[in-house]
């Protein structure tokens, strides 16, 4: 069993859902970033998703672009990525996700790529533009080295691929709430809760809802329907906003206890 689905597994026996968390790493810089990586560890968060910067971020908003393009700047790669995660790996006991597109995975090599996941204590992966059909190698690598291959559903995706998604997914499902970019949206609730319940009925998986959540009225509601849900761009504003602030790492954590249901 995975460490992700492990999460998964306790909160269900505990009765409780899934709060995971997006931030670029790198963002506002890194040194910084390393900080808020340790903070939002020792918050109570059950996953946090890292993201890897990347020139063309296709499904993302113009907050999580932002934050991106200042990463990018400042000179975060993949290898930068790593040998961070190398030095405080034994210190964060939360599963890491890396949450990337396909091109900065292929220029590093997949199996390389995975390897580094392995020994940088990473739990899972997510490739946001890696389609089902062509992912089958790239699953049994990560298969080889423990890691969890974590796949995207959308409200357009059709009933016949969205079981063989949930077939190929380990440790969860990342249920895309609305169609477009992510950044804070108000959600059509009862077409979201009535697709979660059809896509529960087939999941052996754990199935989360992201895009778009910035409160905590919205994940209260969406957490009837699924295992848990993930906040991303409310966060990196809330960074952006407030990290040059005085004690801005010791109030994260109050940010971050809004959104537990």
């Amino acid at each position: 069993m995975g460490r992700v689905e492990g999460v998964f597994k306790r909160l269900g026996k505990e009765h409780k859902k899934a709060f995971i968390v997006y931030i670029p790493f790198g963002f506002p810089n890194l040194n910084i970033s390393k900080k808020i990586l340790k903070v939002l560890d020792s918050s109570g968060v059950n996953a946090i998703e890292l993201g890897i910067p990347f020139s063309d971020p296709l499904a993302d908003g113009p907050i999580i672009q932002g934050a991106s393009n200042v990463a990018l700047k400042a000179g975060v790669s993949v290898r930068r990525l790593f040998t961070t995660l190398e030095g405080i790996k034994h210190t964060i006991k939360t599963p890491l996700i890396i949450l990337t597109y396909f091109n900065p995975v292929y220029n590093f090599g997949v199996e390389r790529f995975l390897k580094k996941c392995k020994d940088s204590g990473v739990a899972g992966v997510m490739v946001v533009d890696l389609p089902l059909e062509e992912a089958h190698r790239y699953v049994r690598t990560a298969k080889r080295f423990d890691i969890d291959t974590i796949f995207f559903i959308t409200p357009t995706t059709k009933r016949r691929r969205a079981k063989e998604i949930l077939k190929i997914s380990k440790g969860f499902v990342y249920y895309v709430s609305v169609t477009g970019t992510t950044g804070p949206k108000e959600i059509l609730l009862k077409p979201l809760l009535k697709h979660l319940r059809e896509i529960k009925k087939e999941a052996k998986v754990a199935v989360c809802v992201g895009f778009g959540i910035h409160t905590k009225k919205q994940a209260q509601a969406i957490c009837q329907e699924s295992d848990g849900f993930i906040v991303g761009s409310a966060l990196v504003q809330h960074i952006e906003k407030h990290y040059k602030e005085k004690h801005f790492l010791k109030k994260l954590p109050l940010f971050i206890k809004k959104f537990y249901v």
